[in-house]
């Protein structure tokens, strides 16, 4: 069965501060329909610039961001992972694939965050354990989201039922499962709209 953790309700209070910056990403959807791809990577592209040298002062100890999670004082923090996987879907994938994949990642790792704040054992990343897998109901949340956020913005995007369905396999897969690479657990801000990418890429050829 699955644990209500004992401090759920300061758990989730701090991730829905870091969940807010985290929905600073809807600015890349929102940049491709308005300017377009090759803007948009350039503006991102900015942004990692800056992102990098503010995180070389962190890690240096001149910088402090309270929103760092706990395991990442020492090393590379989550919103470098979010900007580098932001601009390589830009880069990699067509526009509205990027779209809905970046959708993804802002709104639907909001709400397994939210609902892994609540629950015990939900950070699948903190150990070097391959295959640790998240809690059903957090799977259930992400993966439901997913496809909503896909059929909520298909009208805009045109994409098909199959399509974001796989975008919505991926983006889950790469929340919900921890990925280790040499002895590294990937970040799945990098991991999510690029998983949900490449099915959503691959799905549109098959169909």
């Amino acid at each position: 069965m699955w644990k209500i953790d004992s401090q759920w309700r300061a758990k989730l209070i701090a991730e829905i501060k870091r969940k807010s910056i985290h929905l600073t990403g809807l600015s890349v959807p929102i940049c491709i329909l308005l300017f377009g791809r090759v803007y948009t990577a350039i503006l991102i592209a900015i942004a990692l610039l800056a992102a990098l040298i503010l995180e070389a002062g962190r890690l240096k100890g001149m910088v402090n961001l309270p929103a760092v999670r706990d395991h990442e004082q020492e090393k590379v923090a989550g919103y470098i992972y979010y900007i580098l996987g932001s601009l390589l879907t830009v880069v990699l994938f067509q526009p509205m694939i990027a779209v809905a994949s970046m959708l993804m990642l802002s709104l639907g790792d909001a709400m397994s965050g939210l609902a892994g704040s609540v629950l015990e054992n939900s950070n699948v990343r903190g150990r070097n354990e391959r295959w640790r897998v998240k809690p059903m109901p957090i799977v259930a949340c992400m993966f439901l989201t997913c496809l909503a956020i896909g059929f909520l913005s298909s009208s805009i995007t045109g994409l098909s039922f199959p399509v974001y369905l796989a975008g919505a396999i991926g983006a889950t897969v790469a929340d919900s499962v921890a990925l280790v690479f040499y002895n590294r657990n990937l970040d799945d801000n990098l991991t999510i709209p690029l998983f949900a990418g490449a099915l959503m890429s691959a799905a549109m050829l098959v169909g």
